[in-house]
């Protein structure tokens, strides 16, 4: 409406208030008290109906969170057919596409962790599971098991919040994969837009 009317400060108003719930800095997002639909107030819309309306008002600076965030809701969200929801081909495609290339990104990452010999090297601490004895490769694909379903594990945020590592190591095995984890994060949030590169 702000547009359809001219309202150009009302607009400018509306979108700097949803730029720190569709952030663009790593910062902003770690930081955020509010993500996503939520910001809209009660009740929040489908997070699909978000993505088309920055795509119809040309918000692009909020078109790559919006569309990570839409995928959080897995394919049944996606595919919602509900009045507002529907997402165009293009953009329905792009953003399961993007979905999927964060999912690989993530198994390759909890690879590299696991078998970083300067990260993970065998543990002294005989209650840490990278305690690997004498059966090394067995042990090795239990922990990386056991890291990947932490990383891929449902929690608010998705992939990019910081998965919940409690009982798969000592404290200072834990310290390093979370250290290493993070950069990941960080890494994979700059690669967003051209992750989810719904528009033309």
């Amino acid at each position: 409406m702000t547009t359809k009317y001219g309202f150009s400060d009302v607009r400018d108003q509306l979108v700097k208030d949803i730029k720190g719930a569709y952030p663009t800095e790593w910062e902003v997002y770690q930081t955020a008290e509010v993500l996503g639909e939520d910001v809209f107030g009660s009740p929040a819309p489908h997070p699909n109906a978000v993505l088309n309306l920055f795509m119809e008002q040309k918000v692009r600076f909020a078109i790559p969170f919006a569309a990570y965030w839409a995928s959080l809701g897995g394919f049944s969200a996606l595919m919602s057919g509900e009045p507002g929801t529907a997402l165009p081909p293009h953009t329905l495609a792009s953003t399961i596409h993007g979905d999927g290339e964060i999912r690989r990104a993530m198994t390759q990452a909890a690879h590299t962790i696991a078998y970083k010999e300067t990260l993970l090297t065998v543990c002294p601490d005989k209650a840490c599971a990278l305690n690997v004895g004498i059966k090394y490769m067995e042990q090795r694909m239990e922990v990386l098991t056991k890291l990947h379903d932490a990383m891929i594990c449902e929690r608010e945020g998705g992939v990019l919040s910081a998965p919940s590592l409690g009982g798969l190591a000592c404290a200072k095995c834990i310290k390093e994969v979370e250290s290493s984890h993070a950069v990941w994060r960080k890494t994979r949030w700059a690669l967003l837009p051209s992750t989810f590169s719904v528009t033309r």
